[in-house]
């Protein structure tokens, strides 16, 4: 089935995707468009935080509508000082923007693959208010490793000896890091890996089954949830 086509007389589901790098995952959600593993779905914008992400020239050449949203601008308006360590005005601002973005295309689903940022409620909150799911694919098995560098620190345990097996899930989004309820989720065996790059192939090769897999089950439900 031919990209962009609709399944009888229902519209296709709406997908905006999130990203930070170089759309690999993006690319899998590209390439499974109104296939069996993703049917009747289409990708209606993809938004990164970098400027030079190469996931951009993926969803061009997709002809898939594009926009940049960077945090350098937010920054300066809202600058930091010792009452705002961590930039909260500047990120709140953003992410209301993001927000925004995301509305105006009224999408199924909000999908992260690779967005390197934290979201905080001024997303999540009119987005949910909205009844717009939103996932995110991460490197590591619910409720274990948790944050930025997931594979690296599963790496160093394996090393140390204190594991043999990682995993990659999607989940929901949810103001708590890494912490809402998972989608779907796959061990991965760290067994025989020689190093660091070796791990990463595993991972990635999962992640690029598990993202789309995790998109069709919610958009399921979002089906199921309209009638």
């Amino acid at each position: 089935m031919a990209a962009g086509s609709t399944n009888g007389s229902r519209e296709p589901s709406k997908i905006t995707v999130l990203i930070s790098g170089t759309g690999t995952n993006l690319q899998a959600l590209i390439d499974s468009r109104d296939t069996d593993a993703l049917p009747n779905a289409n990708i209606v914008r993809v938004i990164s935080d970098r400027q030079k992400a190469y996931g951009l020239e993926r969803a061009k050449k997709s002809d898939i509508p594009t926009t940049y949203h960077g945090i350098l601008p937010y920054k300066k308006k809202y600058p930091d000082d010792s009452c705002d360590p961590q930039h909260e005005a500047a990120r709140k601002a953003y992410d209301a923007d993001l927000a925004d973005l995301v509305l105006a295309d009224t999408p199924s689903i909000v999908v992260c693959a690779g967005f390197m940022r934290i979201l905080t409620t001024s997303f999540l909150e009119p987005v949910k208010a909205a009844n717009i799911p939103i996932i995110n694919l991460h490197p590591s098995l619910h409720g274990d490793l948790i944050g930025a560098n997931c594979i690296q620190r599963a790496w160093d345990e394996f090393q140390a000896g204190k594991r043999t097996k990682t995993g990659v899930m999607v989940h929901y989004v949810i103001a708590e890091v890494d912490m809402g309820e998972a989608v779907v989720q796959q061990e991965v065996d760290m067994e025989g890996c020689g190093n660091l790059e070796e791990l990463n192939e595993r991972i990635h090769a999962c992640e690029h089954g598990l993202i789309v897999e995790g998109t069709r089950r919610v958009l399921e439900e979002v089906s199921k949830a309209k009638g």
